[in-house]
């Protein structure tokens, strides 16, 4: 709740602010000011002003309160800091019957006035102006209102309304320091809420994304988990390549292991381009493939199994309040902080997606891949492309402190493919490597870049993927 034009009245009358030098100007945030002051009798203290909020309020701070401050410099307290400090209230006073506290301020001979409007509203502000009512600058800028530095201040007169307004009970000898105990303790209930939200809101989404990376690992393993069957029918066709010839596009051979007297029959599919030895080695081929598949989308499913349990626990420890609220305050901003998501481009050329937290982003033509990597890519950006085929870039966002999962690895790779010439091969390889291990072909065509240090990668293209990646219109 804040103050009406009575208590003003009070807190400045215990404020005794004539005649005090104004030292220093702290903006602590974008609707409040706090003011140190001096005056011979009580040495240095503060005075604190917040306009437009539920809370606005004047008061004396107590010795024990630091006020917060903005991360940045602001602008309003730029201007303070240069033209203030040093300055003289020569008389501190409140407009008749309105919620407006004025100092008139004596900078070294030059006149100012600051008026502090606890109004509800956009007439809430903090405007200093010179003896003429002329605007210097204002805490909040509103052409609106025709409030904006040259501008001058109209100031209007109010009459006792008939009702009746009263200072609330309070405890103490001091209407000030009631204000102050109560509104910082209404203000840390609020920030402590908003923090848990803030924390709860994220901690729904870390989670969120973790399911999804798990139950994409999960498709995977389950996807091949038949690899032995692979290996299987490579040692049936082994065993019967005599019946084998290049050209045949299946063979029909006996399961002996099935059935010992020969009834088993099974059809395994050949291609024709390949010779009997090569098909044979096709199925060990994929085999092997799908082998090292499963085993990497089971070690992948532990871990990622292990951080949602570990991300879950670390939030809910955070959740948990305290007795300390200015502490429990600390660690909610502190995990925050670490917790900041990272920052997704949002406009630019080519196409862009979002896999396992990781932003993708694809280019589609040449020009497209230029411009990503000219203006878009950094160097710990990792690059992809298909190697025998003509496509587009695909550039993974590094993450701090991340490493790329294989399932964002393999998504990527799936779009490289979609954009490339090998989109309806049945195998495609790919490369790829960090962009800082690119250099550009000299005289080469435009984006033409030359890698180095790049591993190879080789994925059968998955349209699940792509549909889960991308919508049916960029899905060529």
């Amino acid at each position: 709740m804040s103050l009406n034009w009575k208590e003003m009245e009070l807190i400045i009358k215990e404020a005794h602010l004539d005649g005090c030098k104004i030292q220093g100007v702290v903006q602590n945030s974008f609707h409040s000011v706090t003011w140190e002051l001096y005056d011979r009798e009580r040495g240095r203290f503060s005075f604190y002003t917040e306009i437009g909020t539920q809370l606005s309020r004047i008061n004396l701070i107590s010795v024990d309160t630091k006020p917060q401050k903005t991360k940045k410099l602001q602008r309003f307290e730029q201007y303070a800091r240069k033209n203030l400090e040093g300055s003289t209230i020569t008389k501190c006073y409140q407009l008749p019957f309105d919620r407006v506290m004025v100092w008139d301020l004596d900078n070294h001979g030059r006149k100012l006035k600051i008026f502090t409007r606890l109004y509800s509203g956009p007439g809430a502000n903090i405007i200093v102006t010179d003896e003429d009512l002329v605007i210097q600058d204002l805490l909040l800028r509103r052409p609106g209102r025709d409030e904006t530095s040259a501008s001058r201040l109209e100031i209007e007169e109010r009459t006792k309304s008939d009702k009746e307004f009263h200072v609330r009970q309070y405890e103490g000898d001091s209407f000030n320091r009631y204000i102050e105990t109560t509104c910082s303790k209404q203000q840390d209930d609020d920030l402590r809420a908003t923090l848990t939200k803030q924390i709860a809101n994220r901690m729904e989404h870390e989670l969120s994304r973790l399911e999804s990376s798990i139950k994409s690992a999960e498709r995977t393993r389950d996807a091949n988990t038949a690899y032995e069957e692979l290996k299987y029918d490579g040692d049936i066709l082994s065993a019967n390549s005599y019946l084998m010839k290049k050209g045949m596009t299946s063979v029909t051979v006996t399961d002996w292991n099935k059935d010992p007297n020969g009834d088993a029959k099974v059809t395994l599919q050949l291609d024709p381009s390949l010779t009997p030895g090569a098909n044979v080695q096709g199925y060990y081929d994929r085999y092997q493939k799908a082998k090292g598949t499963y085993e990497n989308a089971c070690s992948e499913l532990e871990r990622l199994k292990a951080q949602y349990e570990s991300t879950k626990a670390r939030f809910e420890k955070a959740l948990a309040p305290t007795d300390d609220e200015q502490a429990d305050i600390r660690r909610l901003k502190a995990i925050l902080e670490k917790t900041e998501p990272h920052k997704q481009e949002q406009e630019g050329p080519g196409i862009r997606c979002t896999s396992g937290g990781f932003q993708i982003l694809a280019g589609r033509n040449a020009k497209e891949n230029d411009e990503l990597l000219r203006h878009h890519a950094k160097g710990n950006d990792m690059w992809l492309h298909t190697r025998d085929f003509p496509g587009g870039y695909v550039f993974i966002k590094h993450r701090r402190d991340k490493t790329v999962p294989l399932e964002v690895l393999l998504d990527a790779a799936n779009i490289a493919v979609l954009y490339s010439k090998g989109r309806n091969a049945q195998s495609v390889d790919l490369y790829y490597t960090q962009v800082k291990h690119l250099r550009r072909a000299k005289d080469g065509k435009t984006g033409l870049v030359l890698p180095s240090q790049e591993k190879n990668l080789t994925i059968k293209p998955d349209p699940q993927r792509i549909a889960r990646l991308l919508p049916k219109e960029q899905q060529l």
